[in-house]
């Protein structure tokens, strides 16, 4: 899902639940890694667990980068049901850290410490 100035209110403000936000910028390699992961996987394991997990063209919502003081991108962080923000990250990480970050959010254990257990 994409996130923008026009529906920050509905998608961040009156959200119960956590909300994983990708600030990413469409001519940036490893931001195309990162949304590439996104749409085909992260996503989906997000609504899986209750996280929205949405996406945000800093080209396109400068207001939303400038609010969250994004000054380089990919920069992903978490905002909480309080609006307090949590994780921030500047930088593309290896896969298995944004799937233990939905899982930490979701109050779960660790991917990988479920798949052994």
């Amino acid at each position: 899902m994409e996130l923008t100035d026009k529906n920050y209110e509905k998608i961040i403000k009156n959200n119960e639940q956590p909300v994983f936000i990708d600030f990413y910028s469409p001519t940036c390699g490893p931001c195309q890694m990162l949304t590439q992961l996104i749409d085909e996987r992260l996503e989906k394991y997000g609504e899986e667990n209750g996280i929205a997990v949405v996406k945000c063209n800093v080209s396109r919502n400068p207001k939303l980068a400038e609010s969250f003081k994004v000054r380089s991108v990919p920069f992903t962080i978490a905002v909480m049901p309080n609006e307090k923000l949590k994780y921030p990250e500047l930088g593309l990480k290896h896969e298995t850290y944004y799937f233990e970050l939905i899982d930490k959010l979701a109050g779960k254990g660790s991917f990988f410490s479920r798949l052994f257990t």
